[in-house]
C-alpha cells in the first residue's frame, strides 16, 4: 500500500480536483477515483510508502510533535460522534494530517482496521506515534462503546499537557536570554577589553593587586585555551547522563531535586498536576485502576514518586486504599492524599483527581511567574556585578598608576 497525491477534473462538472488516496498502485488509484468519485486523474505521484512510512516511525519518531497527535485526535473525536464508521475516519484523516509518518502511520493502522482489527490493538503497533496511555484509553473506549468521548477527554489531556509545556518554556525564555548576555558581556570584556589594559600594564611595569592578576590569568585563559571549556562541558555532559542512566543515579538525583530549595516544592506541584490529571482522565475513560495506575506510573519524570505509585499499584491490588498507601509514603502533600481518600469512600475520586490537577496547574502556574519574577532582579544584579567586578580589577590599578605618575 502507498499513498499518492492526484490532480485531475469533475467528470460531470470539469472543475479541478487534487487530494490524496491509499491504494495498491496508480493504476488501481485511478480506477478506483474514476469509479467512485468521479474523477478523471490527470496526474498522479506516490508520496510515501507503507514500508517508508514504518521505517520513519521507529527510527525518525520525534518528528511527530505531540500537538500534531492532539489536533488527530480532536478531529478523530468530532468525527465519530457524528457516527461516521472507523474506516472512514481514518481515510478522512489520513488525508488532513500534513506530518508525513502521521499520515502514514494512519493509513497504515485503517489498513489493519478493514482487516478487522481494533484501533487499538492496530494503534499499538505503533509505539513511538501512540503511547501507552493513548492505546489503553482507546481500547476503554471501543470496549464501552464510548470511543467519541475518550477521544474527546484524550485531546483534552494532550492539549493541557503540551499548553503546561509551553508555559513552562515561555517563562524560562527570559532567563536564558540574561544569563546568554550575561555570558556574551563578560565574554567581550575579558577577550577585549582586558587585553589592552593588559599591554598597558606590562610596557609600565607597574605592581598589580591579586584581583587583576585573576583577572588577567583567565582572560588569557580564554584567549588561547579557551576550546577546554566545551571539552570539560562535553566531559560533565556525559558523565551526568552516564550516571543518570543507573537506576541508583537516577534516583539519588530525582531524591535530591525534590529537596531543593524553591525549585523542589515546583517539581512536586508539577509531579502532583501530572499524575492526578493523567490518572483522572484514565479512570474517567473506564481504564481499570490498576492499569491506570502502572500507565501513569510509566510517565511520571521523577523516579522517587513513580516508586510510590508503584507501592500503591500493589497495595491497591491487595485491596487496601490508595490514598493511605499514598500517605504512607510522606511525599504527597496532604491535601492530594485527602482528596483521594474522600474520591475513594464517595465514589468519585476520578472527579476528585480532576479538581486536583486543575488546583496544581494553577499553583504551579503561579509558582513559575512568582519565580521568574524573583529571578529578574537576581540576573540583573549578577550582570552587573560581574560586568562591574572586571571593569573595576582593571580600572583600579590603573587610576592608581595614574596618581604615582602625577
Amino acid at each position: 500500500m502507498a499513498i499518492y497525491t492526484y490532480k485531475g477534473y469533475d467528470a460531470a462538472t470539469g472543475a479541478a480536483r487534487k487530494g490524496k488516496i491509499e491504494s495498491d498502485s496508480p493504476k488501481t488509484a485511478k480506477l478506483r477515483l474514476r469509479q467512485k468519485d468521479k474523477i478523471i486523474v490527470s496526474e498522479i505521484k506516490e508520496e510515501v510508502s507503507m514500508e517508508k512510512i514504518r521505517a520513519k516511525n521507529s527510527l525518525f519518531s520525534s518528528r511527530v510533535k505531540p500537538m500534531e497527535i492532539a489536533v488527530m485526535t480532536r478531529q478523530f473525536a468530532v468525527l465519530t460522534n457524528a457516527h461516521i464508521p472507523l474506516d472512514e475516519c481514518l481515510r478522512a484523516l489520513t488525508a488532513q494530517v500534513e506530518s508525513q509518518v502521521l499520515q502514514g502511520t494512519l493509513s497504515a493502522v485503517r489498513e489493519q482496521v478493514s482487516e478487522g482489527k481494533s484501533f487499538a490493538d492496530s494503534a499499538q503497533q505503533f509505539p513511538a506515534v501512540f503511547n501507552r496511555l493513548y492505546v489503553n484509553m482507546v481500547r476503554a473506549g471501543e470496549s464501552s462503546g464510548s470511543l467519541g468521548v475518550v477521544l474527546d477527554r484524550l485531546a483534552d489531556y494532550m492539549e493541557k499537557q503540551e499548553a503546561a509545556k509551553g508555559q513552562v518554556m515561555s517563562a524560562m525564555m527570559y532567563p536564558a536570554v540574561m544569563m546568554l548576555a550575561q555570558v556574551g558581556l563578560i565574554g567581550y570584556l575579558l577577550m577585549s577589553l582586558v587585553p589592552k589594559l593588559q599591554k598597558i600594564f606590562i610596557s609600565l611595569k607597574a605592581p598589580l593587586p591579586w584581583y587583576t592578576k585573576l583577572t588577567i590569568n583567565i582572560s588569557e585563559f580564554l584567549q588561547h585555551q579557551w576550546f577546554l571549556l566545551p571539552m570539560a562541558g562535553a566531559g560533565i555532559f556525559f558523565a551526568v547522563k552516564r550516571f543518570l542512566a543507573t537506576k541508583e543515579g537516577r534516583h539519588k538525583f530525582d531524591k535530591a531535586a525534590l529537596e531543593v530549595p524553591i525549585f523542589g516544592p515546583l517539581i512536586m506541584r508539577m509531579q502532583v498536576s501530572r499524575f492526578t490529571q493523567t490518572l483522572s482522565t484514565l479512570l474517567a475513560s473506564g481504564v481499570p485502576i490498576i492499569k491506570a495506575l502502572e500507565i501513569t506510573k510509566n510517565i511520571i519524570s521523577n523516579s522517587v514518586i513513580a516508586e510510590v505509585l508503584d507501592a500503591a499499584k500493589i497495595s491497591v491490588q491487595e485491596g487496601k486504599s490508595l490514598g493511605v498507601t499514598i500517605e504512607k509514603s510522606n511525599r504527597f502533600p496532604p491535601l492530594v492524599t485527602h482528596m483521594i481518600m474522600t474520591g475513594e469512600r464517595t465514589g468519585q475520586l476520578e472527579e476528585m483527581l480532576s479538581h486536583v490537577a486543575v488546583a496544581y496547574e494553577a499553583e504551579v502556574q503561579r509558582k513559575i511567574e512568582g519565580l521568574i519574577s524573583l529571578i529578574e532582579p537576581v540576573m540583573i544584579i549578577m550582570m552587573a556585578g560581574s560586568a562591574g567586578g572586571i571593569i573595576a580589577s582593571v580600572i583600579v590599578p590603573m587610576l592608581s598608576i595614574m596618581n604615582q605618575i602625577r
